[in-house]
């Protein structure tokens, strides 16, 4: 089997005769928005662990924690915006739909500037930081409230 081209002219090639594209993004798209990454210098990650805080057991050993943790992510995120990539994203699949094109952005992060941006054909693989589900009953609604409710304020 060849091995694929790195060639910037092949990619072209590729891409202009593309009928359905997938975009990929992760923390990097974000990270110029001033979203703190999980990995890099600084990340939350660094200074957690993921199975203390992201994780269902978490949120069953000790949802306060939980919480707060997504309590003060939703309030880091409160304050930013989609970056030119964002937009740019945005563009191209608007630009490619024209076409007759199908694009689809698919994300692991949970900041919705991606949909903020102007992506429509979005798969956020990771959710949302302002869906919630009801560990009772299982609906999942969108809320943008800050503080999510009153047992929450003064913690971010």
């Amino acid at each position: 089997m060849a091995r694929p081209s790195s060639s910037m002219a092949d990619f072209r090639e590729a891409f202009a005769k593309a009928k359905h594209v997938a975009i990929i993004t992760g923390a990097g798209v974000s990270a110029v928005s001033g979203v703190p990454t999980f990995r890099g210098a600084g990340g939350f990650w660094r200074k957690w662990q993921a199975q203390d805080l992201a994780t269902p057991l978490a949120f069953a050993k000790n949802a306060s924690r939980v919480w707060e943790f997504y309590h003060y992510r939703r309030e880091v995120m409160l304050s930013k915006h989609p970056n030119p990539a964002h937009l740019a994203i945005a563009e191209c699949e608007a630009w490619l739909g024209k076409q007759g094109r199908r694009v689809v952005v698919i994300t692991q992060n949970i900041d919705e500037l991606h949909r903020r941006a102007g992506t429509e054909n979005l798969l956020e693989i990771h959710g949302s930081l302002f869906k919630t589900r009801c560990t009772s009953c299982g609906n999942v609604a969108e809320n943008y409230k800050s503080p999510i409710c009153p047992a929450l304020a003064g913690k971010g």
